[in-house]
């Protein structure tokens, strides 16, 4: 890949408390986009569009979706500094999974000579390359130790992720993988960090489908800068829909995007 540079990113539409960042990839473009300082642009195979949200019951979106094919790459570039502990999730939907395939969203620094996730400063995947489950890297050190049920083919996900920065200690990450029917039971009951962490694993309602950790070697901060760029990865399956980016620094519900009563 050539050399990164600067690209485009997005804002949100208010919750509860309004996310740091935020995009929905609405293709009226009625629905504001938070922190962005550029439109999402292919850096590989096909970028396009679905006019249909990744949606699930109980979430906020908008209608549309980022659609990636033939191993297909977009990025955007951010407009905000994104420091301390934050939450963020993101959905996903394939296709078709191999043991290849890949889904990845990351977020990285502009200037260096090749994008992957290794060398991005975070990067959350919901399927990991040759892995039949998740896995988490922070500055290039990869966790491995995903455990639960791998996701399915042509079903929605909601992934989220919890960023702990720390002023003493390193940094540390953890990510979660709910499917519908989950969401439902934590939007009706509480979502935070602690509720994901004492679920069982499985496919019930009050389980998690996944869940991984990792900390960050080397002192690394798992941070964000104006002009970083957040990259949306689909390899190795026909197509995948990937929505509603959002990062909070006020809950882990918030991030989520849980409709308001």
């Amino acid at each position: 890949m050539k050399k990164v540079v600067s690209f485009l990113m997005l804002a949100l539409t208010p919750l509860a408390a309004e996310p740091v960042l935020y995009e929905g990839f609405n293709t009226s473009r009625q629905v504001r986009r938070t922190g962005w300082s550029t439109e999402w642009h292919r850096l590989a195979g096909e970028v396009g569009s679905i006019p249909d949200s990744v949606g699930i019951p109980g979430l906020d979106g908008s209608k549309g979706a980022l659609l990636l094919q033939q191993r297909g790459e977009a990025l955007a570039q951010v407009d905000v500094d994104v420091r301390g502990d934050f939450y963020g999730s993101f959905r996903v939907r394939t296709a078709e999974l191999k043991n290849d395939s890949l889904l990845a969203l990351v977020f990285a620094k502009p200037d260096m000579e090749e994008l992957t996730p290794k060398t991005a400063t975070i990067s959350l995947l919901a399927k990991g390359w040759r892995m039949e489950h998740a896995a988490l890297l922070a500055d290039g050190t990869i966790a491995k130790n995903g455990q639960g049920v791998p996701i399915q083919a042509k079903q929605a996900y909601l992934v989220l992720f919890e960023v702990q920065n720390p002023s003493s200690g390193p940094s540390a990450m953890t990510m979660w993988i709910l499917n519908p029917d989950q969401v439902i039971h934590f939007a009706n009951r509480s979502l935070t960090p602690a509720d994901l962490n004492s679920a069982p694993l499985g496919v019930s309602a009050g389980a998690v489908m996944q869940r991984v950790s990792i900390e960050a070697a080397n002192d690394a901060k798992l941070e964000l800068s104006k002009g970083d760029v957040v990259a949306c990865m689909a390899k190795y399956n026909p197509k995948a829909a990937f929505d509603e980016i959002r990062l909070s620094k006020t809950s882990l519900a918030d991030a989520a995007g849980f409709k308001l009563n």
